[in-house]
């Protein structure tokens, strides 16, 4: 159980650690998109900031969730690294869907997995919405 717990708080600040650094880099591919635009008027750089920026959080998270597969595979918990990747990816996003198990000894590895999850897609939605008042097409304080 110990062993579980020190990897995933490992593996847990690593995930965090990547994910701060993959916002701060996009917080500066926006600005960067916004103050050289590409297609003016009509909010039109506006929407393709907020589309590098979803794309780039996209990315990020499976930067992330690689980083969790390829510690199942090191452990030895998952066969191979498609399986790893996509238990992680059922786990991270708190779907389970069951269909995949890693061995007895790691399943409280999967579990922290899936809060790291839990608490990094808050920070992303958090992230997203508060992007979308600052650079994209959504005013502060007016409502659909």
């Amino acid at each position: 159980m110990i062993e579980n717990l020190l990897l995933a708080t490992v593996f847990d600040v690593l995930t965090f650690l990547v994910h701060a650094a993959g916002l701060i880099a996009l917080t500066h591919v926006v600005s960067f998109l916004l103050s050289h635009p590409l297609i003016y008027g009509k909010q039109g750089e506006k929407a393709l900031a907020m589309g590098a920026l979803a794309l780039g959080l996209y990315v990020l998270v499976c930067v992330e969730l690689a980083i969790w597969a390829v510690g199942m595979l090191a452990v030895g918990a998952l066969p191979d690294f498609e399986t790893a990747f996509y238990f992680s990816a059922s786990t991270f996003a708190t779907i389970g869907f069951n269909d995949v198990t890693p061995l007895k000894e790691w399943r409280l590895l999967s579990a922290m997995e899936g809060i790291t999850g839990l608490l990094i897609m808050g920070w992303t939605a958090a992230y997203l919405v508060t992007s979308g008042v600052r650079f994209g097409p959504f005013e502060r304080d007016k409502h659909f």
